[in-house]
């Protein structure tokens, strides 16, 4: 095993390079390389990407699918060639990894409705409790865009804070946030005090128009991009600009590694359990220094400073992460994630926008499922290995 290949929408977003660079760290650890092509967001070419890599000699693949509906088709193409395989963000309607075959070793994304919540409450306190907001929501049908229902659950708490608006973007760019935004303020000008943005870079696009209208409201982040995290440490309350709240952070370098890491202990032949192959990743909260965090200290989530956020997902050197303690393989019994991951239980599918509106009727659902005591102790295990282990973050 020598190779590990990345398939990613677009190599130039900040959270895909940090993927990569975590991924290659991982890679170098295990006597491997990695590389990565990034499809742009049409599936007829990153299956043929996928093809030509395996070919080449690609030994474990990582990837997000264009959209859900794709998920199944790249799955089966590395399933084909042979190789583990690992589906971040999308994932498609009633997909069960097992049923597509062994390689497909595991599906990973960070809490929709829990991760969309943390934010959403944050915001909240900065407007004080009280005001109108709007929100951005990213790709409509995108599992990314459901965490919109962790922002109406945090709501619920805040009976002064109106949704003036919400909007589907049609993508996670920077120009998709601006475009928003200024629809936004041309129906609801200063009227708005506040931002919530389904992701980071969207956020970034929103706030040059903010900016350009004199309007310094926070707004809300995700997938803990470089771009944000700097503009959070040069924008604070007192800057006179849109100020980003927080980031919520996957950590994306950290999944890279850990790919890796489980591709090298698949092909020496460990294989996951059911609950492992569909599993939620904790987010960190990047906080604004701006804020205090005590406000927030009723929140469940780690807190980490830029800084130290930077010094592990964009070390220049190193980072603390030690790749072969995160293999069962390399360290047997001792293994350590180095960071949260839970099962993504039965009763949360609903977190994954599967109901009984898209349930296929000739549906097989692994018996597992139905095992609660199986999924909890996959989850206690999880949790002690993480809690007593090494997460730079802890």
């Amino acid at each position: 095993m020598d190779k590990a290949f990345l398939s990613p929408d677009s190599l130039k977003i900040d959270l895909w390079k940090a993927f990569l660079s975590g991924m290659k760290e991982a890679a170098d650890d295990f006597g491997m390389t990695g590389s990565a092509q990034d499809h742009g967001g049409q599936l007829s070419k990153q299956i043929s990407q996928i093809q030509g890599a395996i070919t080449s000699g690609a030994d474990m693949v990582a990837a997000t699918a264009p959209s859900d509906a794709g998920v199944q088709s790249i799955a089966e193409t590395a399933v084909d060639g042979g190789v583990p395989f690992f589906e971040y963000w999308s994932m498609g309607k009633w997909l069960f990894p097992s049923k597509i075959g062994p390689e497909f070793v595991q599906y990973q994304i960070p809490e929709t409705f829990k991760a969309g919540a943390i934010p959403a409450k944050i915001l909240f306190e900065e407007m004080g409790g009280e005001g109108n907001y709007v929100a951005i929501l990213g790709p409509k049908g995108h599992i990314g865009s459901y965490r919109v229902e962790g922002m109406k659950m945090a709501q619920e708490d805040y009976p002064d804070i109106t949704l003036l608006g919400s909007q589907y973007s049609g993508g996670w760019t920077r120009q998709k946030g601006r475009e928003v935004m200024s629809s936004f303020i041309a129906n609801h000008g200063d009227d708005i005090d506040g931002v919530y943005c389904n992701n980071g870079t969207l956020g970034l696009g929103a706030a040059t128009v903010l900016s350009e209208n004199d309007m310094a409201i926070p707004f809300t982040g995700f997938d803990g991009a470089l771009s944000n995290i700097e503009y959070i440490n040069n924008n604070g309350p007192d800057s006179g600009e849109p100020y980003q709240v927080q980031e919520q952070a996957a950590p994306p370098f950290w999944q890279g590694g850990w790919a890796v890491a489980k591709a090298w202990d698949w092909l020496h032949g460990w294989r996951p359990s059911i609950p492992e192959r569909m599993m939620w990743t904790r987010t960190l909260t990047v906080l604004n220094p701006g804020l205090d965090q005590s406000k927030f200290s009723d929140l469940d989530t780690t807190f980490a400073t830029p800084d130290k956020y930077n010094s592990v997902a964009y070390s220049d050197g190193h980072s603390p992460y030690d790749w072969k303690l995160a293999s069962v393989h390399e360290s047997g019994e001792d293994w350590d994630p180095q960071h949260a991951l839970a099962p993504i239980r039965k009763s949360e599918w609903n977190q994954l926008k599967w109901d009984e509106s898209n349930k296929p009727n000739d549906l097989s659902v692994p018996s597992e499922y139905d095992d609660a005591d199986l999924f909890d102790q996959v989850a206690e295990d999880y949790h002690q290995r993480n809690v007593n282990g090494n997460n730079p973050y802890l």
